[in-house]
């Protein structure tokens, strides 16, 4: 296959790919080893920084995604928040408990937050900002939680990592989640 054609299928897929796109899949679905698939990556990575282009490709070990330019946020930014809702306040503290403290259960979650909060993780995750992490080995083996690569994207995030320092008082719930959700409402603030 032309490297033209590989380039355009792999546009293609990191277009439409709702999560980072990872290196080995990718050479999987091409049909080619992961170093020809990582260096038409990267040539798409350098064809991107020209001025002339609004997104960057940016790369977390063998994970790809587009992002948009800096220079283009304050725009791009407009534009989405002209059409979607924002996060509820209770979506929010839902998000600041998995994100600090995950995996987490919704029993966990609800303990927290003092109300029962099932359907609240269950909206997340159609959002795509929670995904169901296994089962954990306590009683009745309930679903564990924990933050996706959407959720970094939306609070702007490389990594967990990057996370503003939150001061936890382990037995104080109360002011966990009044820490927490401050931290993560200027964070969705900032980036309206």
């Amino acid at each position: 296959m032309d490297k033209q054609k590989l380039t355009a299928e792999t546009e293609a897929i990191l277009f439409a790919s709702p999560l980072p796109v990872e290196l080995g899949r990718l050479a999987a679905v091409l049909g080619i080893e992961a170093d020809q698939a990582e260096r038409i990556l990267l040539d798409i990575a350098e064809t991107c920084e020209k001025p002339d282009r609004g997104v960057r490709l940016i790369r977390k070990d063998d994970r790809f995604r587009f992002i948009t330019k800096k220079e283009f946020a304050q725009t791009t930014a407009a534009y989405i928040t002209s059409r979607k809702s924002h996060l509820s306040n209770a979506a929010i503290e839902t998000l600041a408990i998995a994100a600090y403290r995950q995996p987490v259960t919704k029993t966990y979650i609800s303990k927290v937050r003092g109300v029962a909060s099932a359907e609240i993780v269950d909206a997340l995750q159609e959002k795509g900002l929670l995904a169901e992490a296994g089962r954990l080995d306590l009683p009745g083996r309930p679903m564990s939680y924990v933050t996706t690569d959407k959720f970094l994207t939306v609070f702007d995030l490389n990594s967990l990592d990057d996370l503003p320092e939150a001061e936890f008082a382990s037995d104080d719930m109360d002011a966990d989640m009044a820490s927490v959700q401050t931290t993560l409402e200027q964070a969705q603030t900032e980036q309206s």
